[in-house]
């Protein structure tokens, strides 16, 4: 199998939904994978882990996010799928500027208050 552990793939499940996800794991001898969905057409399989076919997997291409915003959004998937590793690697790319704090006895991070096209927050 050419996919990984970890890998972002989008894949057409047995059902005809079409997933985003990560793989959660692999089973060669099969030619199957349990993908993690975050999100799909079924709103309902969002959050799930679903069995897919190899060949019914396309591998999403690498992401680096460029606006802080972008990694705010990471961040909080990594927090919802409790992915400690992927966390703790997208807070130390938070540019310094940010609303991070460091405290003892570990990372924490503020969000900034959305801003929209206006200039105007929501408390204003």
């Amino acid at each position: 199998m050419k996919f990984e552990i970890g890998d972002w793939v989008q894949a057409k499940t047995r059902n005809g939904e079409f997933v985003h996800g990560f793989i959660e794991s692999i089973d060669q001898a099969q030619g199957m994978a349990k993908v993690f969905v975050v999100r799909s057409d079924n709103e309902q399989s969002a959050g799930k882990t679903t069995t897919v076919l190899e060949h019914w997997l396309r591998e999403l291409p690498a992401y680096a996010p460029e606006e802080e915003d972008s990694l705010y959004s990471l961040i909080d998937l990594a927090l919802a799928t409790r992915d400690e590793a992927w966390f703790m690697e997208l807070t130390r790319s938070l540019p310094a500027s940010s609303g991070r704090e460091r405290q003892s006895g570990g990372l924490s991070y503020r969000r900034r208050t959305p801003v929209n096209r206006l200039g105007h927050t929501a408390r204003s």
